[in-house]
């Protein structure tokens, strides 16, 4: 039960790079990024907690 954790890593660490790639999109055509950078935190809120529960599970 404990390879679930391991999937919320890769989990958020795609989405925190698709989020990137669609900032600096945005970034380039200068349209507005308020939206990626608050998905940013999310994701890497959520990728750090899950790296922490993962390691933990496997101590």
């Amino acid at each position: 039960m404990e390879f679930i954790y391991l999937l919320a890593v890769p989990f958020f660490s795609v989405l925190w790079f698709l989020n990137l790639a669609q900032l600096l999109e945005k970034l380039k055509q200068g349209k507005d990024i308020h939206n990626q950078k608050v998905l940013g935190c999310v994701w890497s809120v959520g990728l750090t907690f899950s790296m922490i529960v993962a390691i933990i599970s496997f101590i």
